[in-house]
């Protein structure tokens, strides 16, 4: 089990079914939910300056592409630049019901996605991951 996973997400539908999906799996401890790429970025930028045995870094991070704001791909560019520290201790899976078959293309080529799930999330994704040895061995 995780002990943390975060998602980023402006449709509040589709994160609270992420969250009952992710909690019926039992896969992890606790869930972040913030709406856009900007919350997430305040919260790496928060976490960056605690001592590192305080930080609260999730393992996963479910990211949602079209967003208000600061949309996935934004947030990926300063993340990969702003907090390179983290890129060892967390996954990025995007998550999006994005049509623009070059959204799944780009995911699958960028360096810091583990993976692309088209939504909705469902629970054989959750299954695949916690038996694919490449994302974590947290899983018992």
């Amino acid at each position: 089990m995780l002990d943390m996973v975060m998602t980023i997400d402006d449709d509040s539908m589709g994160q609270m079914l992420s969250e009952i999906i992710i909690s019926d799996q039992k896969f992890c401890d606790s869930i972040v939910k913030l709406y856009d790429g900007k919350m997430a970025l305040d919260y790496f930028e928060a976490q960056s300056k605690l001592p590192e045995d305080e930080q609260k870094i999730p393992e996963l991070v479910l990211l949602d592409i079209n967003m208000p704001i600061l949309d996935g791909w934004d947030f990926l560019n300063q993340y990969a630049t702003d907090y390179k520290s983290f890129h060892d201790r967390t996954k990025i899976i995007v998550l999006t019901s994005s049509l623009d078959p070059n959204t799944e293309i780009k995911a699958e080529e960028h360096p810091l996605i583990f993976k692309y799930i088209a939504k909705p999330l469902e629970p054989k994704h959750l299954v695949e991951l916690k038996a694919d040895p490449s994302f974590c061995n947290d899983f018992n």
